[in-house]
């Protein structure tokens, strides 16, 4: 019944009204334009969504639909559903957030969440590679981008060094103040400061040997196997907005990810 009631409902007027023909399932469609208000910050991070009911009624489409749709930003993180409140845009300082993205395990398989620790930050020019990474455009104030070196700890130990890029322009007048103050994780502070909220990542592993700065900071031997982690974080509608390059500690952890678990 749904099903009859979203196809006499595909031509109303709204959001997506003249999109329905493209070759996406609808549900695709009212995410994507969830998605899209989201980016514009029209609901802010914290902040509850409208009932099924009236998204409904602003898409044109019936409750199963957009739950479809709901349930998808959900699984991926961007949303959170809090029993009997609602559903909620989702904080990247909450633990479920944070284990998004912090995949190391201690050898027991404990795991804890991680302490961010500034070390340095600096704004320069962005070398060329970083520069097509970011998607970054041709004119000097474009390239211009902040690096940041950071240390996550876990029970105090240093387990993770990593050197980040992320465009000027998206972060204006940020600070080693700023960043410290601004949340528990780096990813957190991006989004209570500036709104930008990080929904996936993209990664390359490889093993290296620890040069003189690791080894200072990771506290391990120079020349000694860590993992190194290279990263490509998005924002929505698959836009980059960060570039990092870490090196994980492997005597005492280990890198894991479980994916498709439901929780």
């Amino acid at each position: 019944m749904k099903h009859h009631a979203d196809t006499r409902n595909a031509g109303a007027p709204g959001p997506l009204h003249g999109a329905l023909l493209a070759p996406q399932p609808l549900y695709r469609q009212v995410r994507n334009a969830i998605v899209d208000g989201l980016s514009r910050g029209e609901w802010k991070p914290g902040e509850m969504l409208p009932n099924e009911r009236r998204l409904a009624d602003r898409f044109g489409v019936g409750i199963a639909t957009v739950r479809a749709a709901v349930s998808e930003l959900a699984a991926t993180k961007v949303l959170a559903r809090r029993q009997g409140k609602g559903t909620y845009v989702a904080l990247q300082d909450e633990r479920r957030s944070i284990y998004q993205f912090f995949h190391v395990v201690r050898n027991d398989g404990v795991k804890n969440l991680p302490v961010s620790e500034l070390v340095g930050l600096k704004k320069a020019r962005a070398d060329a590679q970083t520069a097509y990474l970011l998607n970054l455009g041709p004119r000097p104030e474009s390239l211009q981008v902040y690096k940041l070196r950071n240390v996550l700890k876990v029970a105090g130990i240093p387990v993770v060094i990593s050197d980040i890029a992320i465009p000027a322009a998206l972060f204006p007048g940020l600070t080693e103040h700023r960043i410290r103050t601004g949340g528990v994780t780096l990813y957190a502070a991006y989004q209570s400061l500036y709104g930008v909220n990080i929904v996936r990542a993209s990664e390359q592993l490889r093993a290296v040997k620890a040069d003189a700065l690791t080894s200072k900071l990771l506290a391990v031997k120079a020349g000694e196997p860590v993992l190194e982690v290279r990263r490509i974080a998005y924002t929505f509608n698959d836009v980059p907005v960060e570039v990092r390059r870490s090196r994980v500690e492997t005597d005492n952890y280990y890198y894991f990810v479980d994916q498709g678990a439901v929780r």
